[in-house]
């Protein structure tokens, strides 16, 4: 049996706090930006959950997210996640061996989260996976992601009894057996000629299919190289609240020509090869500007809050914009989009605006490892402008939240006093709508008290002693946003 590896590779995350609502400061100098559900709907142009239609949430329709192993908290992980950025909360329930397949349709205004157990032979078990905290780990962020993007869609986890290929491919297939729905697969194995054998998987009408392309660099990985998986990579976001995103590709996305699977003829003329080329699209995936994710240690009802990224970030949130277009859809009596390629490399890609062509960075030194106008390995087609993705998907007009995301700011101008005199100073704070935050200052002499409120932090400080003083603050709010800063205190004699 041929192992898949998990795309969650421990580097791919960074820790962001050690409990819930204990912010503490990055151990890295490395700036870290992370992003919350509601700015990445703004930066990728998807509507305001305020403001969209259920159909424009998923409604109606099914995501299966493939992965190997168990979760034991992540009914409490998506939860806590709802909680912490006003998603839409989720019902749950565990499948039987017993349960009749395909499922009923799934709800048309609310979200449910359905877990499975499957078998290599791609039935439903009763018994649970092994646990594995890198895997949980996996199995929480897709869950979390694909719920932002299409929070009222129906979310069926299913867990396969380990990473080996027949397994999870054994999943894939019963993904199928539960009726029409988009599959997200956030793992990979090095391809070989034996990927022919699995095609037969991604066969079934009516069901959409995605993989991420890998997190190390050049390299090409079933499930993405099957020319019936959408291949999904990875891009490097910036993002400063309002206006327009930037984006370049991200060093590590996978991707690349498969020597093996054939050039489908949807990519006829996209480049020289006369084979497969993943990957197809791609979206946000460096975990330095990563995407919140909530986590629980085996035993344990604290939650970690982590800066995830990965193309096993990137893929279910496409998972999602697929979700909704077929919501879209199905409101307006059409079928649901099964497999999209044709219709990526056509309409989609053909109608201006409505991706963001991702032109500088690579993923190697090969000779089509880096970004270009047009179609490249590493970035696919593009990243998408939400609203105009889903308006070319399903024909209905959808419109992009226009409200900017601000950022919170701490003050970082120098704060002074003299020897013999009562320092009485404030830094200012801009909170930018939070109703509460945390916050954390290090480097502070003894002696120096502090208070706060929303327009600032109160430094008092009955008996100066004289030098030159930094305190470092560090802020995190109930919406997921963090700001750090460095102020200067100058105590004259």
């Amino acid at each position: 049996q041929r192992s898949a590896d998990s795309l969650r590779d421990a580097t791919r995350v960074r820790a962001l706090a050690g409990s819930e609502g204990q912010a503490q400061p990055m151990a890295s100098s490395t700036t870290v930006v992370t992003y919350t559900p509601a700015q990445i709907r703004a930066a990728y142009k998807l509507p305001s959950i305020a403001s969209a239609t259920k159909a424009q949430l998923g409604a109606g329709q099914t995501i299966y997210i493939v992965n190997a192993k168990h979760d034991p908290n992540i009914v409490a992980e998506l939860a806590a996640f709802n909680s912490k950025f006003s998603l839409p909360s989720c019902s749950n329930r565990t499948l039987t061996a017993t349960t009749a397949l395909p499922l009923t349709a799934a709800s048309s205004s609310s979200c449910e989260l359905v877990i499975a157990y499957s078998t290599s032979g791609a039935a439903l078990s009763n018994t649970a996976p092994a646990y594995d905290s890198g895997w949980a780990t996996e199995i929480a962020l897709d869950v979390q992601w694909a719920h932002a993007i299409a929070p009222l869609a129906r979310l069926v986890l299913i867990e396969a009894p380990d990473a080996s290929v027949n397994n999870l491919a054994g999943a894939i297939r019963l993904a199928t057996r539960m009726g029409p729905g988009v599959v997200s697969m956030s793992f990979g194995a090095n391809e070989g000629s034996w990927v022919s054998s699995l095609e037969s998987s991604f066969a079934t009408s009516g069901m959409s299919y995605l993989a991420a392309t890998g997190d190390n660099g050049a390299a090409v990985s079933w499930p993405a190289v099957s020319s019936r998986v959408v291949a999904v990579g990875g891009t490097s976001l910036t993002w400063t609240g309002s206006g327009s995103r930037s984006e370049t590709t991200w060093s590590s996305t996978g991707g690349g020509i498969s020597s093996f699977v054939a050039q489908p003829s949807y990519q006829a003329g996209t480049n020289n090869a006369s084979k497969r080329a993943v990957a197809d699209v791609a979206f946000n995936a460096n975990p330095y500007t990563g995407q919140y994710v909530a986590t629980m240690a085996q035993g344990s009802t604290s939650v970690s809050w982590i800066s995830a990224g990965g193309t096993s970030l990137s893929t279910p949130q496409w998972a999602g914009l697929l979700a909704v277009a077929n919501a879209l859809r199905a409101q307006g009596g059409k079928a649901s989009l099964g497999l999209p390629h044709g219709t990526l490399y056509s309409s989609v890609a053909k109608t201006p605006g409505t991706l963001l062509d991702v032109t500088t960075g690579s993923n190697g030194s090969c000779g089509t490892c880096a970004a270009a106008a047009g179609y490249d390995t590493p970035t696919g087609l593009g990243t998408p402008q939400g609203n105009a993705v889903l308006t070319a998907l399903s024909g209905a007009t959808v419109t992009a939240s226009t409200a900017a995301i601000s950022s919170l700011s701490v003050s970082t101008t120098p704060l002074s006093g003299k020897v013999g005199s009562a320092l009485a100073a404030t830094i200012g704070l801009d909170l930018a709508g939070a109703s509460s935050a945390q916050i954390n200052i290090s480097g502070a002499p003894q002696g120096v008290s502090f208070s706060a409120s929303a327009s600032g932090i109160q430094v008092s400080w009955a008996s100066p002693a004289a030098g030159s003083y930094t305190l470092q603050v560090s802020l995190s709010d109930n919406l997921g946003r963090t700001a750090q800063a460095a102020v200067a205190v100058s105590i004259a004699k």
